[in-house]
C-alpha cells in the first residue's frame, strides 16, 4: 500500500466496521470528512473505491443537503449546503437511509390534516 494513501485506507477501515455494526445492530454513524486531512490523492482514492450508486436524495429548504449512494449498499455521501449555496459540510454516512431525509411525525402529522381538509371538501 502506498503510504500517500493511508488516511483514505483508515477511512476505508472505519467505513468497514460501520457498515458491520449497521448490519448487526441497526446502528448508523456519520463521517465528517473535514475531520480527516486527505490529500488529492487519498480524495480521489475514496471516490473511486467507493463510487456513486443509482439513489441519490435532493433534500431542498433554505438550504440544499444531497445525499448520493455510494456502490457500497448502506454508504451514502452527503453535502450540506448554506443558503448562499457554499458547501458547508461533507459526510460519508454509513445507514440503511439519511435520517434527516425520512419523513417525519410532524410532517405526516400536518399532511394528514391536509388531506383531511380536501376530503372534506369534497
Amino acid at each position: 500500500m502506498e503510504s500517500n494513501l493511508t488516511n483514505a485506507v483508515f477511512l476505508l477501515n472505519e467505513i468497514k466496521h460501520a457498515l458491520i455494526e449497521l448490519k448487526n445492530n441497526g446502528k448508523a454513524k456519520t463521517i465528517n470528512l473535514s475531520n480527516f486531512p486527505l490529500s488529492y490523492e487519498e480524495a480521489k482514492f475514496l471516490d473511486e473505491v467507493l463510487g456513486r450508486g443509482k439513489i441519490k436524495i435532493i433534500y431542498e429548504s433554505s438550504e440544499l443537503t444531497v445525499w448520493q449512494e455510494s456502490k457500497i449498499s448502506g454508504v451514502w455521501w452527503g453535502e450540506y449546503r448554506n443558503s448562499s449555496g457554499k458547501i458547508i459540510l461533507r459526510t460519508i454516512e454509513i445507514t440503511f437511509y439519511p435520517e434527516i431525509a425520512k419523513s417525519q411525525v410532524e410532517d405526516i402529522e400536518d399532511g394528514l390534516k391536509d388531506l383531511e381538509k380536501i376530503l372534506s371538501s369534497v
